[in-house]
């Protein structure tokens, strides 16, 4: 397509015009960075030299009632569980002490796990079986052996101690 000599100088015009344009707001926009970097400086110091004391004047005088009822939840928290420690180890007792009698082992064990872990049961003693009770008497044995053994090699009148006369 051919443009006519009128139209290509129209459209050189036009070019030049929106570059111009363009470059305005180019020049515009680095201004208003300008501008609003510092608004920006100026809001921060305002803030440090208004803003913030006032807020810590309120947090002042706000922290007591605070305290007072952060220390208000934690003792009734602690009377919460004072009460009903005992109340939910009574019931996980009677649910293991049901399950055992339903022949449910597994169940059973779970419940005792999730009691011990909470806190709220205390672990269950390990039983010595008839395996301890052997091998401490087998120790037993043992230490009389070698204490016997030792009295014999040390005795007074054995014959080995005894110094001679010299004679």
């Amino acid at each position: 397509m051919k443009l006519s000599r009128k139209r290509r100088r129209e459209l050189r015009h036009l070019r030049s015009e929106a570059q111009e344009l363009l470059d305005q707001q180019l020049h515009v926009l680095g201004n208003a960075n300008t501008v609003l970097k510092q608004a920006g400086k100026t809001a921060r110091n305002l803030s440090d030299e208004y803003v913030v004391p006032r807020v810590d004047d309120a947090v002042e005088r706000v922290r007591p009632t605070v305290d007072r009822g952060v220390a208000s939840a934690r003792r009734a928290g602690a009377a919460v569980r004072r009460v009903t420690t005992p109340l939910v180890a009574s019931a996980l007792a009677n649910t293991i002490r049901a399950l055992d009698e339903l022949d449910s082992p597994q169940a059973s064990a779970q419940v005792r796990h999730f009691g011990e872990r909470t806190g709220v049961l205390k672990p269950a003693k390990k039983k010595s079986g008839v395996g301890g009770f052997i091998a401490l008497g087998l120790g037993v044995a043992a230490a009389v052996g070698v204490g016997y053994a030792l009295w014999q090699a040390f005795r007074t009148d054995d014959e080995l101690w005894i110094a001679p006369d010299g004679n």
